[in-house]
């Protein structure tokens, strides 16, 4: 029972959390055609009240639906701090409070980052409780797996090979989640121990980027006196003591927030009894892969007892000479104190060792005897700079003060340790300097914890090199950087058809064969990114050069390759940028979507692909759009789809056109543009409408594309219901389904399906074979025709893996009672293949190009 609750309250709240995402994108859609207008309409106004209204509560339930899993809420808290998502809320509410009709001067282009930037965010965490909600569903499909494997025993006769490749797809399939699992579950254990040493060894807290505590371990508690929940909520300043003077705090910040560095340093704090303690501390600001700030970490250790000393030497020098015998005698015994409790040793004005304790000895593994007359310096690794060491001496003989810092030292054995290390001047009583008093604590743990950690984070698990915080880090500190983005074109096929552990081998193996090629290049680096995606970066090299290599990179990747005796042909695009740090990246992926986009093998990054041309193109399309809506421009054009058996046009698909002038505009230019707007919702309702006038004294089926946005909007569903009802032709309707669209809502999906069903009307998916393709899919809705995609289909004459994921489908479909639809029949050789595969029916341009009519 406490499974299924856990199932409902992750559904719930990732239903509440997309709610809330749709709701902000409509803000983003209804305010972008409020600021291309420049008149805010009371409609609108209305309607960004209602969807932030809408918003806040599907948070609100999203965090009360979780309430016993945290994680989520701090997710969430940490979005909304980002600055993309304030600035978001901050316009939205100075819409919204401006009383007149002509909306405030907003930028329209940052208005449209800024949105999509937190829709985005939202949608990250949207994916990540997906994931976790996917888990709890696998005990089920189990079930389900078992049943079709019973099935499969009693046809074993008549589906051998059918049943024989379906047991190794799932047998790679659960091969691939144990590895995954097997990893997820070693990484967790690891970085559970990284955590409990740290809070086993030192005084822990974390705070957010405001500097808000919101951890503290048990450790912190005792010293402080105060209990977890008396700190968590509360700033640094309930412990802090008022003697700690303000210029400690504004270098601290300063090395924290605004140069993002570790700053290290001691505190006088005040505990709940108000008594006094001191802290060494290690401040670490996390960071983000964009740059940005998350939360701060600070390790310490309890450092009162050598400050009460030192405090209590300093009170000494002044007794009087008739308490000298008492003085002496008490600091021998702090001297014996800090003798036992810490790493501590002395050098002559000259800087030669004089005298080590044991711990001394113990820890750098030489005697006495050996370092006696020796140069300090003798300890200092070769990773100490010269300018440190420099520094160090420079300071202690130019002002006699205090040193303090951190040092990596050299072992006799020639391992090293880090110390925490403070440098005393002794003098005598005119002032000069005869000797130096050096204590040192051990923190090799934490530095060793912090490289491994950091090591991790930069680090690709699956194949071993750099992964994209390490490009974001490298980037920023190149001197003239070049990039060049990888995308695999067919990846998606080889992971449905030979499963993810296979696909991984690809990965590693392309990963791989791109090292090779650049490892002998000077200043290249190479990353993966995520997925099926790679990148190479170079600082200080020659374009014509950069720009070949990439060629090279490309060419040897369609080169086949032997994966497992496995023979495949890879293809891949890329996407090249010589652009300035900031648009570096950004910049190199627009190249990469263009280059996949036209279908060519790599482009180069200019200045008409730019940011600004994309957004001066929508704002066109947009208003372009709006005029044809207005005029009633759109129209639908038909294409027939022939019965294979008879080559009789029984069916056509119905597809919209924009009519401008004398020109008929694709869907190609427009149909993105009008997602972004409720203008989309208008197209699909011309379409319906013209199609309906169209087919309803012919004989023959009609089908129409509906987006799963489409289906959710209530405005829409009772539109065509109400279509369904005046016209009486339900039988003769098929609804297409866009399979390239993952639906969230299958509940909201299914209800659409049973409630058009009840007029007669069929269900096809539309470009199954792309985007989200599963069959489970497949069985969820209950379709009557399955279109598999052209993508497919259009390269089954020449392309194996098509051929055998085509062939697949359809055999799959024929025992799910669904007849299939080839698209993009272009060529007599493509129809002939389908026919032979069984596929009832083609489309394409092979029989017929849609036509505004059917005559």
């Amino acid at each position: 029972m406490m499974e299924e609750k856990k199932d409902r309250n992750y559904i719930q709240a990732y239903g509440y959390l997309s709610l809330a995402k749709e709701n902000l994108g409509q803000i983003r859609a209804v305010l972008q055609e409020t600021f291309t207008n420049n008149s805010l309409t009371q409609e609108n106004s209305i309607h960004v009240q209602r969807s932030l209204y809408v918003y806040n509560v599907g948070i609100s339930r999203f965090k009360q639906s979780l309430h016993e899993y945290p994680l989520y809420s701090d997710l969430y808290e940490k979005i909304i701090q980002k600055e993309s998502v304030k600035e978001t809320f901050e316009i939205i509410n100075s819409v919204l409070n401006t009383k007149e009709s002509t909306p405030p001067n907003i930028n329209l282009i940052h208005w449209f980052e800024s949105a999509t930037k937190s829709i985005n965010s939202l949608k990250e965490l949207e994916e990540k409780l997906f994931i976790d909600a996917e888990k709890s569903i696998d005990s089920k499909i189990e079930d389900i797996k078992k049943t079709v494997l019973f099935v499969n025993l009693l046809l074993f006769l008549l589906l051998g090979i059918f049943a024989f490749f379906m047991h190794a797809i799932v047998k790679n399939i659960l091969s691939s989640a144990h590895l995954l699992n097997e990893k997820f579950e070693n990484s967790l254990v690891l970085l559970d121990q990284y955590k409990s040493s740290v809070d086993e060894s030192f005084i822990v807290s974390k705070t957010d980027a405001n500097g808000i505590i919101r951890y503290v371990n048990d450790a912190f508690c005792k010293i402080s006196g105060y209990p977890r929940e008396e700190l968590v909520g509360n700033s640094y300043k309930i412990i802090r003591h008022p003697d700690m003077p303000k210029e400690i705090f504004t270098d601290l910040w300063h090395t924290i927030k605004v140069l993002k560095k570790t700053w290290t340093g001691d505190f006088k704090n005040l505990s709940k009894d108000r008594s006094t303690y001191w802290l060494k501390g290690f401040i670490k600001p996390i960071i983000d892969k964009n740059g940005n700030i998350v939360e701060y970490i600070a390790i310490k250790t309890d450092i009162t007892q050598q400050k009460e000393i030192m405090n209590y030497f300093e009170n000494q020098l002044k007794i009087t000479e008739k308490n000298f015998d008492d003085m002496i005698h008490i600091s021998k015994e702090y001297e014996n104190a800090i003798d036992s409790s810490t790493i501590l040793s002395r050098i002559d004005k000259n800087r030669n060792i004089i005298y080590i304790n044991d711990k001394f000895a113990k820890i750098s593994e030489y005697t006495l005897d050996e370092l006696k007359g020796q140069s300090h310096a003798v300890l200092l690794s070769s990773d100490t700079a010269q300018e440190q060491y420099k520094e160090i001496w420079d300071a202690l003989s130019n002002s006699h003060k205090v040193w303090h810092g951190v040092l990596k030292n050299r072992k006799k054995s020639g391992n090293f340790f880090w110390t925490d290390t403070t440098i005393l001047p002794i003098k005598d009583l005119d002032g000069n300097v005869i000797e130096y008093f050096i204590i040192r604590n051990d923190i090799t743990l934490i530095i060793e914890q912090k490289i491994e950690i950091e090591k991790i984070a930069y680090t690709d698990l699956l194949t071993g090199y750099a992964n994209r915080f390490q490009l974001n880090l490298d980037i920023e500190n190149a001197e003239s950087p070049y990039i060049a983005i990888f995308n695999l074109d067919n990846f998606r096929q080889i992971n449905d058809f030979y499963g993810h552990e296979f696909g991984n081998l690809v990965i590693i193996s392309v990963a791989n064969k791109i090292y090779e090629l650049i490892s002998q290049e000077k200043g290249f680096k190479f990353y993966r990114l995520q997925g099926d995606e790679f990148a190479i970066l170079a600082d200080k090299f020659f374009k014509e050069l950069f720009t070949l290599l990439v060629k090279k990179i490309i060419d040897s990747i369609k080169e086949k390759f032997s994966i497992q005796n496995k023979e495949l042909l890879i293809s891949c695009s890329g996407g090249i940028s010589f652009e300035d740090k900031e648009h570096l990246l950004s910049a190199a992926n627009m190249a990469l979507s263009t280059a996949r986009s036209k279908n060519i093998d790599f482009l180069l990054y200019n200045e008409s692909k730019s940011l600004n041309k994309v957004y001066e193109d929508n704002m066109h399309w947009a208003k372009k759009l709006s005029d044809a809506i207005k005029n009633n421009d759109i129209i639908a054009f038909y294409q027939p789809i022939v019965n294979n058996s008879n080559l009789v046009y029984e069916k056509y698909e119905c597809l919209v056109r924009m009519r401008d002038g004398e020109e008929i505009i694709s869907p190609f230019f427009f149909l993105e543009v009008a997602k972004k707007t409720r203008q989309y919702f208008d197209i699909t309702k011309a379409v319906i409408v013209q199609a309906f006038e169209m087919f309803q004294n012919r004989d023959a089926e009609f089908s129409i594309n509906l987006s799963i946005n489409d289906i959710l909007e209530a405005d829409v569903t009772e539109f065509i219901l109400s279509m369904l009802e005046k016209y009486n032709i339900g039988s003769k309707v098929v609804f297409e389904i866009l399979e390239s669209e993952y639906i969230v809502n299958f509940e909201g999906v299914i209800r659409f399906i049973d409630d058009v069903k009840k007029y007669n009307c069929k269900i096809a998916i539309d470009d199954f074979g792309t985007g989200y393709s599963n069959f489970e899919y497949l069985i969820k809705l209950k379709a009557d025709y399955l279109k598999i995609d052209g993508s497919l289909i259009k390269n089954i004459h020449n392309d194996e893996n098509a051929y055998l994921v085509v062939s697949t489908i359809v055999e799959f479909s024929k025992k799910l009672g669904m007849k299939t639809i080839a698209e993009f029949v272009e060529y007599e050789e493509i129809f002939n293949i389908v026919k032979e595969l069984g596929i009832e029916y083609s489309q394409g341009y092979y029989f017929c190009a849609p036509k505004e009519d059917l005559e």
